[in-house]
Order: C-alpha cells, then structure tokens, then sequence
C-alpha cells in the first residue's frame, strides 16, 4: 500500500489534509480508544451522520444502525481475524485467532478503517501492491484482505476438527471431551452469526460504494469478488459444522463401544459368579480345599477376563495421531471466548 496513515499523532492531521489536497487516495487506520470521535471527526470531516454509525461498536443498537450511505461516504461493519491470546493479540501464535471487529468508511479520498484494539491492520494484513490500480482496486484489497483472515480462522478450525475425527475413531487414545466439541462449535456459531450478516449486506454496500463520488473506479467488479468470497466462506462454515455433527457422532459411538467392552467382560465373570454360586451336591463335595476354590473360582475370573480382553485388543491396529500437535489444537480449542 502506497499512501498509509495509522492513528492520529503529531502531524498526522496535517499529512492528512496533504494528501487529500495533492488527490492522492490513501488507507487510514486508527483505534478509537486512542483517540475521541471529535479528534476522528475532526481530521478527515466526517459528517455526524456518517460518523454516529462509523463509532458504533458492539451490541448496541440494531444491526442495520451500522450501515449507512449517501453520496460521499459509505460506512459498514467488518471484521478481521487475529491471532490473540488471554491478554490481547500478537504476532508468534499462528493457532489462536479471534475476531475484531472493524468499521470501514469509503470516501472518494481514502478508506478508513476503526477498531477499538490497539493493532495496526496495515502491518498484520497482506500487502499489496495497487500501483497503477484504481482506487476502488485499493478498497478492494483492504476488504479482501480481511476476509482471507477469516479463511484462516476457518482452516485452523478445520484442523482441530480433522485432528478430533481422528482421536474420536483410535479406541486407544483419549476420549475427545464434551468441552472440546462445545468450545469449537461456538467458534463456528460466531464466526457465521458475524459474517451471515454481512454476506446478506454486501451485495448493497458494493453497489454504493462503487457509486461513491470521486473513488475511480475501473472495467474490474472488485466487490463482487468480495461478495463471491464470503458465500465461499460461509459454505465452509456449514460445511466445518458438518464435520463437527461427524466428530460428535464418533464420540457417541466410542462412548457405545466402550459400554459394549464393559459389557462383554462382566458377561462372563457374570456367568462364572452364578455359576459357582449354585449348590450342586457334586460342586458341594469336590471343591473343599482352599487351591480348589482359587483355581476355579478366582483363577477362572481372571482367565476369562483376559481372554475377553485380548479378543478387544485385536479389534484392528489403530491409527497413531501426532498426540503433541493434537493437545495443542485442542488446548487452542479450549482457551476462554471473547
């Protein structure tokens, strides 16, 4: 990206202004807690109109408050994947990706991104290079970039699945928790609640942004490469949540198989018990001696427990996971939501 402007520090008002008198289209991020919503205002001359839905985050209000258009600006919701732990985001955990979420504002004169987490999108999304590209080709790539984070969330999920469905079908490994399946399925739920939305939405904030005044455009259709992304992304979100439907059927049968081996080992310890239990005449006058009563009685128990066991045991070879890097997907898994 050719023209950047991240925060609102000394001087940067007044680069702002530069660019916008010299025509140059630049990408501005900044973070809301860092600065009023009179300083944003301020430096790019938002209208209150435009500014009201730019600095609404969260729950509040309805979903549609968030959305506004007129013929200079365009402002809507997003949202970027980063990688995050307990106490904030940072670059050396590829695992752990978390949402944010992130108003966009088209104008004829750049894009401005808002975010209330101290990150800087520039410098954690891919770069791209928009030399002799449109300006709308440079909003494109902001966009873009943003929803193959959530390509990339999506994928880890996927993997921690695969590596479930595996544990789930090797008898001999540990049983997939009930947390586990629970912590990943509210990943899926969220990650479609946010992006259902704005798939539902995009199709309209592409058309206005490309009727924006002053944004040059060109013969590309960016935005309906953006819309085609998200359709893509949300089919894989169902199509993870079927994986996951997979996995817990796979638990619940590891749950019936490991009944039925329960099952099979007290059918004959069962038998053996009654059996011994019954007071034949003969049972009665042979069995009198105390290694009598150990070798039919107990020796009998144990014999029969072991066959029953290594019966189990040949069931078939099972498969061997990378156990290290599937405690650590399921750790990741497991870590407390937003």
């Amino acid at each position: 990206m050719s023209e950047i402007v991240e925060g609102l520090g000394a001087g940067a008002a007044e680069r702002i202004d530069a660019l916008r008198a010299d025509g140059h289209f630049f990408w501005a991020d900044v973070c809301l807690d860092r600065h009023s919503a009179a300083e944003i205002g301020e430096a790019f001359e938002i209208p209150s109109h435009a500014l009201r839905p730019l600095l609404n985050f969260g729950h509040v209000g309805r979903p549609a408050e968030k959305f506004h258009a007129d013929s200079e600006h365009v402002v809507f919701p997003f949202h970027c994947y980063l990688e995050a732990d307990g106490d904030g985001y940072r670059e050396d955990d590829e695992e752990m990706l978390e949402a944010i979420e992130v108003n966009v504002l088209v104008h004829g004169d750049f894009i401005l991104t808002v975010h209330r987490e101290a990150v800087s999108l520039p410098e954690i999304l891919p770069s791209y290079s928009p030399e002799g590209r449109s300006e709308q080709y440079v909003v494109y790539v902001v966009l873009d970039s943003m929803v193959a984070t959530a390509f990339d969330a999506l994928g880890g999920i996927e993997l921690a699945l695969e590596g479930l469905q595996v544990l789930a079908g090797d008898a001999g490994s540990a049983r997939v928790r009930a947390g586990t399946l629970r912590a990943i399925s509210l990943r899926l739920t969220r990650m479609r609640r946010r992006l259902g939305p704005l798939r539902g939405r995009f199709e309209r904030i592409g058309q206005e942004i490309g009727r924006v005044r002053g944004l040059v455009a060109d013969n590309e259709r960016y935005f309906e490469r953006v819309f085609d992304q998200l359709n893509r992304l949300i089919d894989g979100i169902d199509a993870a949540a079927d994986s996951m439907a997979k996995v817990m059927d796979l638990r619940m049968n590891e749950t019936i198989y490991w009944l039925t081996v329960v099952a099979t080992i007290f059918l004959p310890l069962t038998f053996l018990t009654g059996f011994f239990g019954m007071n034949f005449g003969w049972m009665i006058g042979e069995i009198d001696t105390e290694a009598a009563f150990l070798a039919l009685g107990v020796g009998g128990l144990v014999v029969a427990t072991a066959l029953t066991w290594l019966v189990v045991q040949r069931r078939g070879t099972p498969i061997q996971p990378d156990q290290d890097a599937l405690e650590r997907l399921v750790t990741n898994i497991r870590r407390p939501l937003r």
